[in-house]
């Protein structure tokens, strides 16, 4: 019997020329099955959007082959690593294989609907909610006394073959059967709505639109913003897709509930549309459901195998004896845009293709033998002082051809006869190409070379790409284009489109040294600075390409070395300006709390072009996640103003719901807080935020803008959120030191889900005093003057050499217009935050109802004898800062080396010679606060005390955690509290407890004879044995009988110090023992008796 899928149909094969590559395979006369095609740098896109490697497998036989008898694998020692599934693939019919290393067999035969949104459903559109309304979502829930009607239920605006009066919400439930739930690999929901809706699998929530405004909204909500139903004009719903993971999880077999809650934007909508439907896909041929609708284009869903693909490894295709019937060597220059695959199908030479096809027959492919090797220059990338020649030297029977702009060559390129001369900063791009056979081309070789330029001690970015994809009118990125709008910022423009082109980059580090070249994507980067003549760059590493960048691109994030993106950044809208506020916002939250992202200064060359300053940034995603805090970038939740980037917004919407509901006055307010936000960031980035005054943020002046955050999938995780673009803050374009962004912020024009929850929290007592203490920590610190100009100063001392060549570059266009121009904006910066210091002292004073400010002098006697710790900075000393008054700070004594606390001094009686090194200190007026230590050996003694057989150590008061080390004639042999049988020698002890390491006078033990110490004796289960050994020395410890038998025996190397260990004697036979020790140079030896 033939079975055909049709997910396995073959395109008509053209007729074309065949060229024999080499052969890399053994294929068994009986064989059926060949490996067709395969690319081990990915390029087939998964059901689940992932870009893997894969496998195409072709039955070359006259039958159909059942593939379950058949194993694949990337190890030829291991052949039988993944199993084929469990159906038939039809003769001359191919399969394709993700190898994602995701282990799934399962994949539909074809696809049937379980649900339809013109079946009968039973619907509840009451004023109030239903009796048992809490389960009404749940399998088995009594829905007799609800309305049924034919989906979609509406309010008949042509959508609708139910209509209803107009509600807030509807609620609808459909009952389904499944016959055999095996028999399911996927399953497909589409929702048609208007305007939102939340839908559950036998009360398993499985989608939801994003425009709730909490996780688990009232029967009567309403939905933030409306949403207009797409089917009727033709378009195609959402929809979400479950593995066969999830199908399990789900579905039952027999009866199962669809259940979805529709809600309308407001009372005076006009439109409410509800259409729902499940699609199953199905794994055999059996047809047991509905047919789905027409237009519902279901996922090409496709086995996955349990490994990826590397260059190096053999792809192998065995049968269920292990017998080999196909195997290939995986090459090294494969590329994502060029696969290894025969021609003709299974069969066929082996060919390289230079336009992959995943699924689909190589009929149509060109077959070429090989790749050109690439050409040799005799000149390398770099700094020149004056004009150079490049020799050329292509292969044998192969001719390069040449370009200057960034075009990849071609054959209609200038081709290279002779030396090409560099008179000025340019790029040179070679590619050779065969003069025999059928070969591809050579990879692109890159150089730039910069002539009579400086790169001022920075990185450089050299970006190489196709001249058309930046300035060709209809395509090209960087230009205004044909849609564009007449006014700034010219939306409709190219450079506002989401496209990407392949380009190509070298990378310089600060020395002149080349670093890694790699293939990426580049994008045009950023909001309304891209309207501005120096734009900038998003960089996707993208692994169809070369990869990750596996370099430290950030010097001050030398730790992180990888990147999946990264952007260069233009300085945003200060790049008229400073160029780098951002990059000084985000370096003084270094220390913070706050995920920020890295800032490395650099010069972009693009097709050879001076392109000017710009900032290497990270880019806030999944992979600055995983860099910088380990976690699986799998496993995150990442959300912006928009709802979910990564995974889903749920456990927010969960978490705002209960912070807001939850009283301010429970007395466990704060540590259900601190289950939801990570507090100690959300404290400091809150207050980053409100100090700089940041206008486009939390929706104070314009809607919800520039906000992230993420925690980790896991049950405990906390969100964390993530400052960047602050090119608004400190006064740009209108606003001044003089708003009080605290009241912005809990009340900002366009309300939000974060705005909510932080006005709430602020009026809990306890969070506020937190929040407060921690704004005076960091006005106090990090925004005061000197560290605030330290900071600015240092970027703009990176800046200070290469600004005037950005000027001459760029000043003619856009600002900054001369140096001087740039050193006002700079020093502008620092001008402002010195005025705000006392603005937000008054803000927060203010809006917090915090009676007044007070001035907290802190320092030490001795002055080298410790610190003081103030809430959550450690100041140098002597030191002063501005408190206020409602709420008490933390205060903390921490003794140096050698010293401990004593008492304070403080000009506020009640904390006047206050023994506790921690107290928390009320402040109604100016405070000063002196932290009194004394020396450990004025405090304490330690000395050694003996009793029978045995040393003791004493110290003069109680302490906590002690540690002792015992030297016997300047040896270390104990780190017990108590040196058990000494022998005769000089003894010294030390103890060290918190700052404090002190010893005791030479004790001198002078007993005479030694012996082992033996006990009990008579014994009987245990003995317990104690000596000590002055010198390291093999030991040997042996019982012997009273025959002079030995019957037990251990040894130790190197033996030193403290014995005192116990043997177990229970199996011995009742009688009289030796026991003795020996070393090479000293013998002993001690009798026990054994007894019942």
């Amino acid at each position: 019997m033939v079975v055909l899928n049709n997910r396995f149909s073959l395109a008509r094969p053209k007729t074309r020329l065949a060229v024999w590559g080499m052969i890399l395979f053994s294929v068994s006369v009986h064989a059926q099955l060949a490996v067709n095609e395969f690319n081990s740098k990915r390029g087939f896109t998964a059901e689940n959007g992932d870009d893997v490697d894969w496998i195409e497998v072709f039955n070359y036989s006259s039958d159909s082959v059942y593939l379950a008898d058949y194993f694949l694998s990337d190890n030829p020692d291991n052949l039988d690593k993944w199993q084929f599934p469990n159906t038939y693939l039809g003769s001359q019919e191919i399969i394709t294989i993700c190898a994602s290393g995701r282990d799934n067999s399962s994949f539909p035969n074809h696809w049937e609907a379980l649900v339809l949104a013109n079946q009968i459903w039973k619907y509840w559109n009451g004023s109030s909610p239903p009796t048992n309304y809490n389960d009404w979502n749940q399998l088995g829930y009594n829905d007799q006394s609800w309305n049924s009607g034919q989906g979609g239920i509406g309010y008949g605006d042509n959508d609708d073959n139910t209509t209803i009066a107009a509600t807030p919400s509807i609620l609808m439930r459909k009952e389904f059967q499944i016959v055999d739930i095996q028999d399911i690999t996927h399953l497909l929901f589409h929702a048609d709505y208007d305007d939102g809706f939340i839908a559950y699998l036998n009360g398993v929530e499985i989608m939801r639109s994003d425009n709730f405004a909490s996780a688990t909204p009232a029967y009567n909500e309403f939905t933030t913003v409306d949403k207009e139903a797409v089917l009727y004009s033709g378009g195609i719903p959402e929809s979400q897709l479950f593995d066969t993971e999830a199908v399990q999880d789900l579905l039952l077999s027999g009866t199962n509930v669809l259940a979805v809650r529709v809600h309308n934007a407001s009372a005076n909508s006009s439109d409410m549309s509800s259409n729902f439907y499940l699609s199953a896909g199905i794994a055999s041929t059996n047809f047991s459901y509905q047919n789905i609708p027409s237009w519902i284009q279901t996922p090409l869903i496709l086995p996955h195998a349990d490994f990826k693909l590397s260059h190096g490894e053999t792809i192998c295709i065995s049968d269920s004896n292990e017998a080999l019937l196909d195997s290939v060597y995986i090459p090294y220059d494969i590329s994502r845009s060029i696969s290894k695959g025969r021609l003709p199908d299974g069969t066929g030479n082996w060919c390289y293709f230079n336009a992959p096809s995943p699924n689909q027959s190589n009929s149509q492919n060109t077959c070429y033998s090989g790749i050109t090797e690439i050409p040799a220059l005799d000149l390398a990338s770099g700094w020149y002082s004056a004009a150079q020649q490049v020799a050329i030297t292509s292969p044998v029977n192969t001719t390069s051809y040449y370009t200057t702009n960034g075009d990849v060559p071609d054959r209609n390129d200038t081709e290279v006869n002779g030396p090409i001369y560099i008179y000025g900063t340019s790029v040179l791009s070679v590619r050779t190409f065969s003069d025999v056979g059928q070969k591809l081309p050579s990879a692109v070789v890159d150089r730039t070379y910069i002539i009579d330029e400086e790169n001022h001690g920075l990185p450089v970015v050299s970006i190489i790409t196709t001249e058309n994809h930046l300035w060709d009118w209809n395509s090209g990125i960087y230009v205004m284009g044909p849609n564009a709008s007449a006014n700034y910022p010219y939306f409709g423009s190219n450079f506002w489109e989401p496209w990407s082109r392949k380009s190509r980059m070298e990378f310089f580090d600060s020395s002149k040294t080349k670093q890694f070249e790699a293939v990426f994507d580049l994008e045009i980067h950023g909001g309304w600075s891209r309207a501005e003549p120096q734009k900038s760059f998003r960089i996707d590493a993208k692994s169809k390409y070369t990869g990750d960048v596996e370099y430290p691109l950030i010097e001050r994030k030398s730790h992180i070395t990888s990147f999946n993106n990264f952007n260069l950044r233009n300085g945003g809208q200060h790049s008229l300006f400073d160029r780098i506020q951002d990059a000084v916002m985000s370096r003084l939250s270094e220390g913070t709390n706050i995920d920020r992202m890295g800032y490395q200064a650099c010069i972009v060359y693009l097709n050879g072009a001076y392109w000017g300053l710009y900032g290497i940034r990270e880019k806030f995603d999944e992979h600055y996640i995983e860099s910088n805090h380990g976690v699986d970038k799998d496993a995150v939740q990442l959300l912006n103003r928009e709802g979910a980037l990564v995974g889903d917004a749920s456990h927010f919407l969960e978490s705002h719901q209960i912070i807001t509901n939850t009283s301010t006055a429970d007395p466990n307010f704060v540590e259900i807080l601190s289950s939801r936000f990570n507090l100690e960031n959300y404290i400091d980035y809150f207050v980053f935020e409100t100090y700089i005054q940041n206008r486009d943020w939390m929706g104070i002046d314009w809607e919800l803008n520039n906000i992230k955050l993420w925690r980790q999938d896991t049950l405990d995780a906390t969100w964390r959120y993530m400052m960047y673009d602050t090119d608004f803050a400190f006064g740009l374009y209108g606003g001044n030191i003089y708003q009080d962004y605290i009241d912005k912020a809990r009340n900002p024009s366009y309300p939000n889900q974060h705005s909510q929850i932080f006005d709430h929290i602020l009026d809990n007592a306890d969070f506020k005093c937190r929040f407060t203490n921690r704004y005076d920590d960091l006005i106090n610190t990090t925004f005061q003057t000197d560290h605030f100009n330290a900071v600015t100063d240092e970027l703009k001392s990176e800046l200070v050499p290469a600004i005037p060549d950005h000027i001459a570059a760029w000043s003619s266009q856009m600002g900054p217009y001369s140096y001087t121009n740039w050193l006002n904006a700079v020093n502008g910066i620092k001008t402002y935050n010195s005025s705000r210091i006392a603005t937000a002292r008054q803000h927060l004073n203010q809006s917090l109802s915090l009676q007044g400010q007070h001035i907290v002098d802190l320092d030490v006697f001795p002055s080298t004898a410790g610190h003081v710790k103030l809430n959550s900075i450690m100041p140098e000393l002597p030191w002063d800062g501005v408190y206020h008054g409602a709420c008490p700070v933390a205060a903390k004594a921490i003794p140096s080396h050698g010293f401990l606390f004593s008492h304070w001094y403080s000009t506020a009686t009640p904390y006047n010679n206050a023994v506790q090194d921690s107290i928390e200190v009320a402040l109604s007026a100016n405070t000063t606060l002196v932290a009194h230590f004394d020396t450990c050996k004025n405090v304490v003694d330690a000395t050694i005390e003996q009793s029978e057989r045995m040393l003791k150590a004493t110290v003069s008061i109680a302490v906590s955690n002690p540690s002792y080390e015992w030297l016997y004639n300047g040896t270390l042999v104990s780190t017990d509290s108590v040196i058990y049988n000494p022998l005769d020698g000089n003894y010294q002890l030390t103890v060290r407890f918190d700052s404090c390491e002190i010893q005791s006078e030479t004790f001198v033990v002078n007993q005479g004879d030694y012996g082992i110490h033996l006990f009990p004796n008579p014994a009987v289960e245990a003995l317990t044995v104690q000596f000590l050994m002055g010198q390291q020395e093999n030991l040997s410890l042996g019982i012997y009988n009273t025959a002079g038998q030995l019957v037990w025996e251990t040894t130790y190397s190197q033996f030193l110090g403290q014995f005192n260990g116990t043997i177990d004697v229970s199996d011995f036979a009742r009688d009289l023992y030796i026991l003795r020790i020996t070393t090479p140079s000293q013998a002993y030896a001690e009798k026990f008796i054994l007894v019942d």
